[in-house]
């Protein structure tokens, strides 16, 4: 479609040379006539025109989707998500724009195919055998013994699932934090389906999340975060407020019913410091 519009431009930008020699005017000299009028609007619309073409060049030459694509445009500076990246359905393509409808909301937006020349497309359906990531944490004191007996039983859970997972890809600690308590592990897996068919990509993950849960639990590798740290300045705080204005509660007084801060309306003197 995009093709033919192109085509039927020239066709007729053609026709009316063609008429305009039958009827005995020089089309050549015509144009030449409005030059000065092409001139200014060109310029007016160069940027425009300049977009228009990388547009066109995009979807004819470069082509990265196709029509029921899932894709992600992002900015080719920043790197992408691990996790997978949020992709469009791509609805419909012409010479301007391209219409894309997000699967998670069901919500429909628009391209301008210049815009995304430069731009990062990701295209879901050429992405096979998604990779998936998942990372648990155990504490410092947990023995080795133990980590490899988790690796051991996750592998197993994933070759006794031949048309979900295509292999254990890797097990490996990413992070150790001593002050905390905990190593992180990720485990990496690589899924028969690709990016396109992301459902069976969620489903099989989150079995993968549970399954690796309850292996913790029966291993006694769970992970316990160490209580957070009390902030006795803030504390102080409020107890000097409490004295100075007399009254219970935390640190944020608020406001009386005139709209008047609560130390206010009581007329406290804060101490000047010498």
């Amino acid at each position: 479609e995009a093709f033919e519009k192109i085509f039927n431009s020239v066709f007729y930008v053609v026709l009316g040379c063609i008429v305009l020699s039958a009827l005995g005017f020089n089309p050549l000299a015509l144009f030449l006539s409005l030059s000065s009028i092409i001139l200014s609007f060109a310029f007016m619309i160069g940027s425009a025109s300049a977009k228009y073409f990388e547009g066109i060049l995009l979807i004819f030459a470069r082509r990265p989707y196709d029509i029921g694509d899932r894709i992600h445009v992002s900015d080719p500076s920043k790197d992408c998500s691990g996790d997978g990246s949020p992709c469009w359905f791509v609805e419909n393509v012409d010479l301007f724009t391209t219409t894309v409808r997000f699967g998670t909301t069901n919500e429909v937006a628009t391209y301008s195919n210049g815009s995304l020349a430069s731009m990062r497309i990701i295209n879901a359906k050429r992405s096979p055998l998604a990779m998936r990531y998942v990372r648990v944490k155990f504490g410092v004191d947990v023995e080795y013994a133990k980590v490899e007996v988790f690796k051991s039983t996750i592998e197993a859970f994933v070759k006794e699932r031949p048309r979900e997972w295509v292999a254990l890809a890797g097990f490996r600690a990413t992070r150790v934090e001593a002050d905390l308590g905990y190593i992180e592990y990720v485990i990496v897996c690589q899924h028969v389906e690709g990016w396109q068919n992301i459902g069976p990509i969620l489903n099989s993950t989150a079995q993968l999340h549970q399954y690796c849960l309850e292996v913790s639990k029966q291993l006694g590798m769970r992970y316990t975060a160490p209580p957070l740290p009390v902030h006795l300045d803030l504390a102080r705080k409020d107890m000097f407020l409490q004295q100075l204005t007399g009254m219970p509660g935390n640190s944020t007084l608020g406001n009386d019913n005139n709209g008047i801060p609560a130390f206010a309306s009581k007329n406290v003197d804060f101490p000047v410091p010498l």
